[in-house]
Formats: C-alpha cells, sequence, structure tokens
C-alpha cells in the first residue's frame, strides 16, 4: 500500500513539474523590434537575434540591466550564416535572457569595437521588458 502511495505522489510530482514547464513561453526578437516593449511571464526565455559581423572587429554587447528582472543564460552566441563557411562572412549573434522575477528594465545591445573605446556604437538595441 505504502508503495502505491509513493508512486502516486511521485507521479503527481512530475506532473506538476511539466506543466509548470509547459507554461514557460520563449519569446524571439530581432532587429526589427528594436525600440518596443515586451511583455513576458517569470519563467520565459527571450532570445534576441541581431545580424553582425565578428570579422571586421564588430561585436554585439548586452549593457547592463535590472538582472533581477532579467537575466543573461550563458554567452551569447554567434552563428555564421553563409552554407560554406566563407571567411569574413557575417551571420549573427543570439543573446538567451531569462524572466527571474515581476517587474521592468530596458535591454539594451551595442555593436561597437572594443579597441575602439572613444567611437560610439555603429548600432544599438534596446527593448522595454515588462514581466508580470
Amino acid at each position: 500500500m505504502l508503495k502505491f502511495v509513493l508512486q502516486g505522489l511521485i507521479i503527481l510530482a512530475v506532473l506538476m513539474t511539466t506543466s509548470a514547464c509547459a507554461t514557460n513561453k520563449t519569446i524571439e526578437v530581432s532587429a526589427e523590434s528594436n525600440g518596443s516593449r515586451v511583455e513576458m511571464q517569470t519563467g520565459d526565455t527571450l532570445v534576441i537575434t541581431l545580424e553582425g559581423n565578428i570579422t571586421t572587429g564588430y561585436q554585439w554587447e548586452l549593457l547592463p540591466n535590472n538582472e533581477g528582472v532579467m537575466q543573461l543564460q550563458g554567452d551569447p552566441e554567434y552563428v555564421q550564416k553563409s552554407a560554406g563557411n566563407l571567411k569574413g562572412a557575417g551571420g549573427v549573434c543570439h543573446f538567451t535572457l531569462k524572466a527571474m522575477q515581476p517587474g521592468s528594465t530596458r535591454v539594451e545591445l551595442k555593436y561597437y569595437r572594443s579597441f575602439e573605446p572613444d567611437m560610439a556604437p555603429l548600432e544599438t538595441f534596446s527593448l522595454d521588458v515588462v514581466v508580470k
């Protein structure tokens, strides 16, 4: 009898865990979303994809934001777009952030050369995020 009760509790815990995970969404945005606003729920994931070309020395960098609300997950990922991996070909950079708790913040990125600190960024990206 105890064995069946324990099995029932384990199944219930698994169902509760998977149903909680199923409600989390992934929201994908690109340069077209620059300057806009997005609403998310705690636990949702935001993926920002921006075009760039690291072979030119330019890179996208995430500027500080309210990490209590949105937190970068891992390192940004750069993927070259050309099928043949041609040297000098451009690509896209993916930033993955997770909604940690309710609140609001502005997610900002700059496309710049780190070895030219006095130069203005070539491009910027910003997104107002509200987490409920």
